[in-house]
């Protein structure tokens, strides 16, 4: 999984794209480990990712933790369909800030 890292004085933006999943999860904490260690407001830019699993959920919720323990500002943008889907499933709306979860009603 490619993370775009976009660090300015005023926040880090990580962008996510495609899979965020077991195979891949070592490697993408890895490579947003060093601007956790910052403590800037954080962005979670995950429009573009396809597909999420419970480590990817585990990688999200490190970066949460790391925001309150730090009191930094957190913010989950653009969630795509696939992160909503495994928020939804998971119950943790309310851990990452979102107030709204719009969920189908069969009629």
């Amino acid at each position: 999984m490619p993370v775009m890292i976009d660090t300015n004085e005023a926040r880090c933006a990580l962008t996510f794209s495609g899979e965020l999943n077991i195979y891949n999860a070592a490697e993408t904490m890895a490579q947003v480990k060093t601007e956790l260690s910052k403590t800037l407001p954080l962005q979670l830019d995950l429009a573009e990712v396809d597909e999420v699993d419970a480590a990817g959920l585990q990688i999200l919720m490190a970066i949460r933790l790391h925001a309150l323990s730090h009191g930094v500002d957190f913010q989950l943008a653009n969630p795509s369909d696939a992160v909503m889907d495994l928020i939804e499933l998971s119950d943790t709306a309310g851990f990452f800030g979102i107030t709204q979860v719009l969920t189908e009603v069969a009629a």
